[in-house]
């Protein structure tokens, strides 16, 4: 529903937008408002032909139409508030300042598709826990999430730089926490060779997410579908990661590790089986679980003695602020626990904005995250 007001906001917007240019006696301003409207509806319209195919693999024209869509649609909406305090009191300043509220915005959205979505940025945690055992010392984990491969459209050379900032963290473990691909196995190939070079001192680990299982997708038969998911297992595989699903290992004495197929609150799939995960593990052990949707932490997590959940899944929806002081995403309306760390009681739940994209080729100030997270006693 938040998207869908969204969706209708914009078009609302883009009516009033529109007349503010057409009703000027600039021919420059008339134009620039009939390229604008032009492109929109064009880019609304592919927009709306290439989702409704549901194709396997073909993201990119899709994704550009998607893409169009956001660039000329969205900066409109910064129109809106001075465009209908004009429209009331004929003040001819508040249309400037639309105008120029929306060209900042049309500029940023411009410089998230070129560079935003390639700006890996690493944040770093701190965490301490009362029973890590003393004879670790320290634990240093790298969590990634969100690869969505097929929208990387084989720009190999742009996420190896990704790659050699994961492996200049020297971690010991690296946790991947779902959605490899948009919808089926085949967009990994090609890119086995790039992904095996992530490195870890002790070990790699993965579990599926939502987009794993190609519930996006039509399927000629079943049997298509099931084996789809054994490839999509087995590529984790290929590149050097341990899946877990629903089962849980001692990466160190007294330091376990739970993983678990997807679980997110309806309508997204629930096939975490967080109660058969946890059985076998020793009360006392320091217990980290990866789950893909941060939703599961409040609905299941929290009844468990699990210390720290490792989530993605929201791309802190690919748009957002994050700077002075002020921390925002349209996401928020859905997730209350969309980005960073989170603490319930003793247990935390860290939000991973993600490696990758999805629909929309860009990111405005919620840029992909590599995260660094250093665990030790105390």
């Amino acid at each position: 529903m938040p998207f869908l007001f969204i969706f209708g906001l914009i078009i609302f917007t883009q009516v009033i937008f529109t007349q503010s240019f057409l009703s000027e006696t600039s021919i420059i301003l008339q134009t620039i408002g009939w390229i604008q409207l032009i492109v929109f509806l064009f880019s609304f319209g592919f927009l709306i032909y290439f989702f409704s195919q549901r194709k396997h693999n073909d993201f990119k024209n899709g994704f550009t139409a998607f893409g169009s869509f956001i660039l000329f649609g969205v900066p409109g909406m910064m129109y809106l508030v001075p465009g209908l305090l004009f429209q009331v009191t004929g003040n001819e300043s508040l249309k400037i300042v639309g105008w120029t509220l929306s060209t900042l915005l049309f500029l940023g959205i411009l410089v998230g598709i070129f560079y935003g979505r390639w700006n890996w940025k690493t944040h770093r945690i701190q965490l301490s826990f009362p029973h890590f055992p003393e004879e670790v010392n320290t634990l240093k984990i790298v969590q990634i999430s969100d690869i969505h491969v097929g929208s990387f459209f084989n720009n190999h050379a742009k996420v190896e730089r990704a790659i050699d900032i994961i492996n200049s963290l020297e971690a010991d473990y690296v946790f991947f926490t779902g959605d490899l691909v948009n919808n089926t196995a085949s967009e990994m190939d090609g890119w086995e060779p790039v992904f095996s070079r992530i490195q870890a001192k002790k070990g790699k680990y993965s579990v599926l997410g939502n987009h794993d299982y190609g519930d996006y997708v039509r399927w000629e038969a079943d049997d298509h579908k099931v084996q789809n998911l054994k490839s999509l297992i087995e590529k984790h595989r290929e590149i050097g990661f341990t899946p877990l699903l629903n089962e849980s290992i001692e990466l160190e004495k007294d330091i376990w590790l739970l993983g678990v197929e997807n679980w997110g609150k309806a309508p997204f799939r629930q096939s975490g089986k967080l109660a058969h995960t946890l059985n076998g593990v020793p009360d006392s052990a320091l217990k980290i679980l990866l789950s893909h949707d941060p939703s599961h932490f409040d609905l299941q997590v929290l009844d468990t003695d699990i210390d720290l959940t490792l989530s993605g899944h929201t791309h802190g929806m690919q748009f957002g602020i994050e700077r002075f002081g002020i921390k925002w995403s349209p996401v928020s309306l859905r997730y209350k626990k969309w980005a960073g760390l989170y603490q319930v009681g003793q247990q935390f739940l860290y939000v991973n904005r993600g490696f990758g994209y999805l629909g929309f080729p860009g990111r405005v100030g919620i840029y992909p995250e590599i995260t660094e997270i250093t665990i030790t006693k105390g």
